[in-house]
Order: C-alpha cells, then structure tokens, then sequence
C-alpha cells in the first residue's frame, strides 16, 4: 500500500479551490501541522501570466509555501508527465518533512496522471505529426476535434478544441496503436501511487456561472489585456500553447483586430463556462471523489483531513 498521503482539492473553475485550500492549510497550521500547497493547475505553471489564471498573489498566501506555480516561461513545453514528476518529488518531501501536501487545481487530467501514472505510450511520429498540423492549418482545429469525438469522445470532451498539441497527441496515439487514450487509460492498472483523500468542489449551475462572470469583470478591471499586451511585446505571442489558454487566446484576437473588446469578453465568459462543464464531467468519472457544495460543505474538508493525518 501506498505510504505518502495527499490531500486533493479539486473542482470546476471559480468554486472556490484555491480558498478552501489556503483556509485548511492555515488552520491545519494553527493546529501545529504543517501543510503546503502544490497547485495541478496546467495554467498557473507559466511566468507572467497572472491576471488570466487567477493566481493568489504572494503577500496574500499568508505564509503557505505554494509549489509549481510560475516554474516555465511562456514558450516553454510542459505537461502531464513534467507535473507527474516534479509533484511526486513535492509530495515525497513534505511527507518526508511530516507535513501534508495539499494538491489543489482543476487540471483533472494531471491528477489523475499523479494517481495512476500515463500509460507508455508510442514514441512521437514526424510524419504523423506534421500531417496533422498540415490538416488544422489548412481545415482548422475543429476538424480534429470533429475527428477524435468521433473515435474517442471522452477525450475529446476533456481536450479544447482550439488545443492543437493535445490533439495532434491524441490524434496521433490512435494512428499509432490503433487504440485511443481512453481505452490506453483503462487498461492501466488502477492501484494508487499514493494515499489520496480526493474532494471536488461543487456549487448550483447558476452560481458557479455568476462568479464566472464576475471572476472575468474583476480580471478586466485588474489589467488583464494589458498582461496581454505585455506578453505580446515580450515575443509572446498567439501562435503559442500558452496563448491558446481560454482569456489568452480571445484577448490576442482583439489586439489582432479580429474581434472588439466586447465580443472578447463575452466569449471568454462562454468559454469559461463549457471548461468548467468539461471538468465536471471528468470529476464525475474518477473514483473515490467525495463531493462537496463549497457553500455548505467546508467543515467537511476539515473535520475528514483531521482523520485522514491520524
């Protein structure tokens, strides 16, 4: 049986994770137990980019040390297997250290990635690869996203649309195997690589969707398409993995003249809200997740996390 033990905090955009996370980890604190934050957030692992992925700023993390936030610069690759790494290190250490790691984000697919491992998948393919780009490029991204629904439709409801390296991924795993990520997924074998008490934060359809809305207004009014703007002059620009992050990607079409700063934000607000359903979906079909409304539920959190330490 596994011996380290995480505590994982998860759940659609906007309900409340971060919060709920820095709240336990202080009052875990004043308990004289040390906690420590690692984020699963596939965002919030890129430097300046801060506005649009909703980080909690330093002067606010009240002493709690956060991990795997701001770890790669924009241009830079990152992924589920980079996190499965650098996180499994983290948690090793604070239990080594007999504290409690908290893992905290909405990157399902990473946590999972955690849990279970990646399946070995096949080595990377030029040719497959590059005929694929060649098809986005000349039918755009919604064709292969058309094509995986079509073989692989759990995949496809996790992956964006506009996400042009998972799909080529995914797309390319199935040309290579024969077999698609799902089905990889579910003949690997499910023991746990550590001791997880897993929460998903839940909140009624109309409130997660208010604070969506008034999570976009406060990024705007904060400076987000000047944290755009920036990024840009940088040399970071639309045409990267990075830039394709929901906020991102709309905001660089209207500095791109493509839409106006109204039809920008109503569309992250839209966007928001189909990723939020998206990790919904995935939350419902991972085991062992114990549900919590964030509005009734927090003393739950606590009251399990004391037995879970022992």
């Amino acid at each position: 049986m596994p011996k380290n033990k995480v505590l994982i905090i998860s759940g659609p955009t906007a309900s409340g994770k971060s919060k709920a996370a820095l709240e336990l980890a202080v009052c875990l604190r004043g308990q004289g137990i040390k906690a420590e934050i690692i984020s699963a957030d596939s965002a919030q692992v890129y430097r300046y980019m801060d506005l649009g992925t909703d980080k909690l700023k330093p002067e606010d993390r009240q002493g709690i040390s956060h991990h795997l936030i701001d770890i790669v610069n924009p241009d830079q690759h990152f992924d589920a297997e980079l996190f499965r790494g650098l996180a499994g290190r983290e948690i090793d250490r604070i239990n080594q250290d007999r504290g409690l790691p908290i893992l905290v984000g909405g990157t399902g697919f990473w946590i999972h990635a955690l849990l279970y491992g990646l399946f070995p998948g096949p080595a990377r393919s030029a040719e497959v690869r590059e005929e694929l780009k060649k098809t986005a490029s000349e039918k755009g991204t919604q064709h292969l996203h058309a094509q995986l629904s079509a073989i692989d439709p759990e995949s496809a409801q996790r992956i964006h649309p506009n996400d042009l390296f998972r799909l080529v991924r995914a797309l390319e795993v199935y040309q290579l195997t024969g077999k698609s990520l799902t089905e990889h997924f579910k003949s690997q074998q499910k023991e746990k690589a550590f001791n997880a008490l897993y929460f998903a934060l839940n909140l009624d359809r109309n409130i997660l969707y208010e604070r969506i809305g008034r999570r976009v207004d406060e990024m705007m009014a904060g400076g987000f398409l000047g944290e755009v703007r920036k990024l840009r002059e940088t040399g970071y620009g639309p045409e990267l993995v990075s830039q394709k992050i929901i906020g991102y990607q709309q905001l660089h079409e209207h500095l791109d003249g493509v839409i106006t700063l109204e039809q920008a934000i109503h569309a992250i607000k839209a966007e928001t809200r189909h990723y939020a359903r998206r990790q919904l979906i995935w939350l419902r079909k991972e085991k062992d997740v114990s549900w919590l409304d964030m509005i009734k539920g927090y003393d739950k959190i606590m009251e399990k996390a004391r037995g879970f330490i022992g």
